[in-house]
């Protein structure tokens, strides 16, 4: 067990994914709808502007010191640095105070969860309910459960503001983990110049479900564990299993942050026959173990109930060979938590049935080898070419009544429609930095380290091409790749400037001359060859459906979007249901629509529904509104609407336009 191994091992790897996912994006780019829909549409890309859009990066790197640049960034690198991360933090701040108090979907029902519990109601904990069937929430339902006693329940600016705080840690981190890895003074300000105008991470800061704050400090852990081993003290090695500890337990996906950090553990301390750092490896997996452990045993405390439930593990992976109807295969179609319910919570039965489903959808799809390649492909196209990773969309929980005019219209799909084209070309640079870092990384020095993160993102790509797949999930690996991609665009450079430059017909006389030998760029090559010749069979079985998908997005983002967004158009309506009538002014702001009544007053944010002249009243999510005897009733009503809910004629609505 040595660190060639090691790095020669994971270098292979992460080139050979690297070079496919760069490809993925050179052909596509996939778009999904900001509403809540969330319809994921594959359009073909203009593959020639890709090209000089790398070409123009590559250039502009190799005569980047025209402009003086890197002695600027020298002279003034402190305060550059301090401004850079003053705008990160500015930018965030905002938005959050921008965007309104809306959430939605799990982060709603996360914090309606803790709500109930500090009022003794254990409702949601108990079997069937959603933290019984995601007990992965139970980390930072806790967190926000004791933040509560401080801030009040639904305090979600307080958690946007954190989220925030942790986004200008992630930064920092990245930055300095570009020093680690022998990045100059100029490429670490680039990290944070990339931080405040990466508008993913910052409208992440405003989601309520810990992928931020638990980012910044798996990354945290990360630079630590280095600085253990470099400085050969204990405390960094200390601190660093403390930041994965509670990295884990806000998010329990970052144990593949963990395991990358175990494995470069393992080698770093035998290669370098530090053995009292093996140490690290079993408190590192004591740390995982209780970052679980910790919160469901209090949450046991809190509810005294067994809370021994939970969807099985392999309805995620039976699920994720699996269509759903947003156009994005193996993501979530509800079948890990239907089967669960299905099974009255019996996780054993749950999991027996779930592995049947998986095999039995892998044979049909080996019979058809043309549906194996073009599933997979737009699993992968879906989660890695979607230069917004949903973030966009998520965000489309605002706005509500207190949203500031200008953040609706920034996050309006036509307005959003040129800032994911340029985060595209933004996407294919990274790509291209990352690969020629995997490229030329022998002619570095800070060989181990450099490869951390490129191992990280191996294992989200195998994790998520087995598991449920969204573009949300693989976010985390695409931000962590910033600072190789940068190391990879300076390798080019120093490549280009120092290369041989013999004519290239004295080079083929030379080569035919010699005899070849086996060099480990031949391994890089082959290893992507195989994926690649994989990516090439399920890319030609989408020529179709890029062009179609094309014209279906811009027909989306041209027709305002006004069937998913404002189902009904500003104006005077009334509103029937049942015996009860309701003359009222509706104005729409984003997917939600506010009720004018007589005095001039504006209701909560509502969710409209319809289908013809049919319509459901939702809020709150999974909560709808009708009328009973001349009361207002409200009903808990998973998905509430009329395309998946089976909801009785009581409570539909219907509507008829007055002015």
């Amino acid at each position: 067990m040595n660190m060639k191994t090691y790095r020669d091992i994971i270098s292979a790897f992460s080139f050979a994914i690297s070079v496919y996912i760069l490809i993925l994006n050179l052909f596509c780019t996939c778009f999904t709808t900001g509403d809540r829909f969330q319809m994921n549409y594959f359009s073909g890309d203009i593959i020639p502007f890709n090209l000089l859009a790398i070409a123009a990066a590559l250039l502009g790197v190799v005569f980047c010191d025209k402009i003086k640049i890197r002695e600027f960034a020298n002279k003034h690198f402190t305060l550059l640095k301090i401004i850079l991360l003053a705008l990160i933090a500015v930018i965030g701040v905002v938005f959050s105070l921008a965007c309104g108090l809306g959430t939605t979907a799990d982060q709603l029902n996360v914090q309606n969860s803790v709500a109930e519990l500090r009022n003794g109601v254990v409702d949601s904990f108990r079997r069937g309910q959603y933290m019984d069937i995601y007990p992965n929430q139970y980390g930072l339902a806790l967190l926000s459960y004791l933040a509560s006693f401080v801030v009040g329940t639904y305090n979600y600016t307080f958690f946007r503001i954190v989220n925030v705080i942790c986004l200008v840690l992630l930064y920092n981190e990245l930055s300095l983990i570009g020093r680690q890895i022998g990045l100059g003074k100029t490429s670490q300000l680039l990290i944070l110049l990339i931080g405040v105008f990466f508008m993913p991470s910052t409208l992440y800061a405003l989601y309520i479900y810990g992928n931020i704050s638990a980012l910044a400090l798996s990354v945290l852990a990360v630079r630590l564990i280095v600085q253990s081993f470099e400085k050969d003290n204990a405390l960094y090695g200390i601190l660093s299993l403390i930041a994965i500890f509670f990295s884990c337990v806000i998010k329990s996906n970052q144990m593949i942050f963990a395991v990358g950090i175990l494995i470069y553990c393992l080698f770093k301390a035998v290669s370098a026959k530090k053995y009292k750092k093996l140490i690290l490896v079993p408190a590192l997996l004591i740390c995982v173990w209780l970052s679980s452990f910790i919160p469901k045993q209090v949450m046991r405390k809190l509810t005294d109930l067994p809370l021994d439930g939970g969807v099985s593990y392999i309805s995620y992976i039976a699920m994720g060979v699996q269509e759903n109807d947003q156009n994005y295969p193996g993501g979530y179609n509800g079948f890990n938590a239907d089967t669960y319910v299905e099974f009255g919570g019996d996780q054993v039965m749950q999991s027996a049935y779930s592995a049947s489903v998986y095999f039995e959808t892998l044979e049909e799809m080996f019979s058809d080898p043309g549906y194996f390649f073009n599933f997979f492909t737009r699993k992968q196209l879906h989660q890695w070419a979607d230069p917004a990773y949903k973030a966009y969309m998520c965000i489309q929980t605002c706005p509500e009544h207190d949203t500031a005019q200008w953040f609706y219209e920034f996050i309006r799909p036509d307005h959003a429609y040129p800032v994911i084209i340029i985060l595209s070309f933004f996407q294919i640079i990274i790509w291209t930095g990352v690969v020629l870092a995997l490229w030329f990384y022998k002619r570095h020095k800070h060989l181990e380290e450099a490869l951390i993160m490129p191992m990280i993102f191996v294992g989200g790509f195998i994790f998520h091409t087995l598991w449920e797949a969204k573009s949300q999930y693989v976010f985390s690996y695409f931000v962590i790749l910033f600072p190789i991609s940068l190391l990879g665009l300076r390798l080019f450079k120093e490549w280009f400037v120092s290369r041989d430059k013999t004519p290239i017909s004295e080079k083929i006389d030379r080569l035919n001359n010699t005899r070849l030998n086996w060099n480990f760029s031949f391994t890089l090559a082959a290893a992507a060859t195989v994926l690649v010749f994989c990516e090439v069979l399920g890319l030609a079985t989408l020529r179709t459906q890029f062009p179609q998908d094309r014209a279906l997005y811009k027909d989306y983002v041209r027709q305002r979007f006004t069937e998913s967004w404002n189902p009904l158009s500003d104006g005077r309506y009334i509103l029937t249901n049942g015996d009860t009538k309701i003359e009222c002014e509706l104005i729409n702001m984003g997917d939600k629509t506010f009720i004018k009544d007589t005095d001039g007053s504006l209701s909560q944010a509502y969710k409209f529904y319809t289908d013809k002249d049919e319509l459901v009243i939702g809020f709150n999510d999974d909560y709808i509104l009708w009328y009973s005897d001349g009361e207002p009733r409200t009903d808990y009503v998973l998905y509430g609407t009329l395309m998946v809910s089976n909801l009785d004629d009581s409570k539909v609505w219907h509507f008829e336009k007055i002015g």
